[in-house]
């Protein structure tokens, strides 16, 4: 090949530039052909209804250092009467996640927002709709793909108030389309939707809540359908969790959900071989039932491997057509405290672009 020093440049520039931010971002409204996602919390209230301070040595506590477990501990870190959402923190975290290549963002809005419908459920500092919609419209004009995300299980719903002790009620459906409407307002067309559904199992209640209020059966799957429906009636894709696909038989789970749900297995701890992880093996067989898989990691456990692996691991295992995106999520709060463990989840996120080439 012919090429002068002038054109020999201009492709090492190229290159260079590839590799510094590997994965191309999108344009505003443009749908990723493979997702590389974050989760960040907006709104945090939803692993109970009583502030506790966490244990020393607990899931993405325990990797901390003395000083910042001393301020991560203190009250008003613990708080439920608050956001844990730092603006100023969030514009550099997310400048960083656009660097390393991560091309999407979902946010977890749940009390974050004054909803319009409901504005009782918001807390003394939750952002206007005028104020979120600037936010997602900064994010796009960055070149992020931005999905929504409130979270309906009923162990991770503390931010709907008194309707989360309504569960399955005229009331409590009425409230929760009016929220998704809400969103749906805030956020414009969006494609993607993702309902949450995680742990919803005895040993997470007892866990998170003094209030026990469970679905069980039929009912579960009558929800969740209900769910799926009101976030396509907007136009977009519901996400959930594939919670009940790791405890019930793939047979039931393929009858009764719908295949135009995307579906967010998750593992935080897997490690190579991460073919011989009985988890890791669920991904398979729900892309061989024909849905969507977007896989869920994380360095909550302190496993710097399990994402960038784990997506290596998919890239090479799962078909294409079936295999969408990774989701990363670091399950902290937004706050100037985390930030080494942010930074830490968004340089795991270029490694794994690097490690999957997709």
């Amino acid at each position: 090949m012919n090429i002068n020093r002038r054109g020999f440049l201009s492709a090492l520039g190229a290159a260079a530039a590839a590799a510094s931010c590997p994965a191309a971002a999108v344009k505003p409204g443009q749908r990723p052909d493979f997702f590389w996602c974050d989760l960040i919390h907006f709104g945090h209230k939803m692993w109970g209804d009583l502030p506790r301070v966490p244990e020393r040595n607990g899931i993405m506590t325990k990797f901390l250092t003395d000083a910042e477990w001393e301020i991560i501990s203190k009250p008003e870190h613990q708080s439920l009467e608050r956001m844990h959402f730092e603006e100023k923190f969030w514009g550099e975290l997310s400048a960083k996640l656009l660097k390393d290549g991560c091309n999407t963002i979902m946010l977890d809005v749940g009390e974050g927002l004054i909803y319009p419908s409901h504005p009782e459920l918001a807390l003394k500092d939750s952002w206007t709709p005028e104020r979120l919609k600037a936010e997602v419209d900064r994010l796009r004009g960055m070149g992020f793909y931005v999905i929504p995300k409130l979270n309906f299980s009923t162990t991770h719903d503390e931010w709907l108030g008194d309707y989360a002790r309504m569960v399955s009620t005229a009331k409590y459906y009425q409230v929760c389309a009016d929220v998704i409407k809400d969103v749906f307002d805030v956020f414009g067309p969006v494609k993607d939707f993702h309902i949450g559904f995680d742990e919803e199992d005895m040993p997470n209640y007892q866990r998170n809540t003094s209030l026990l209020v469970m679905r069980q059966g039929e009912l579960w799957w009558h929800d969740i359908n209900w769910f799926v429906r009101e976030v396509e009636k907007h136009g977009a894709r519901a996400w959930v969790w594939s919670d009940y696909a790791r405890r019930h038989p793939m047979e039931e789970f393929a009858k009764k959900m719908p295949r135009t749900v995307v579906q967010n297995p998750w593992n935080y701890s897997a490690k190579a071989p991460f073919g011989e992880n009985k988890l890791i093996q669920l991904y398979s067989k729900l892309t061989d039932a024909g849905y969507d898989v977007i896989p869920c990691g994380s360095n909550c456990y302190g496993y710097l491997d399990n994402f960038p692996g784990m997506a290596e691991y998919c890239a090479k295992a799962l078909p294409r057509e079936h295999f969408k995106g990774m989701l990363m999520a670091p399950w902290i709060k937004t706050i100037e405290p985390y930030r080494r463990l942010h930074w830490q989840a968004s340089d795991l996120i270029a490694e794994a672009i690097r490690r999957a080439r997709i």
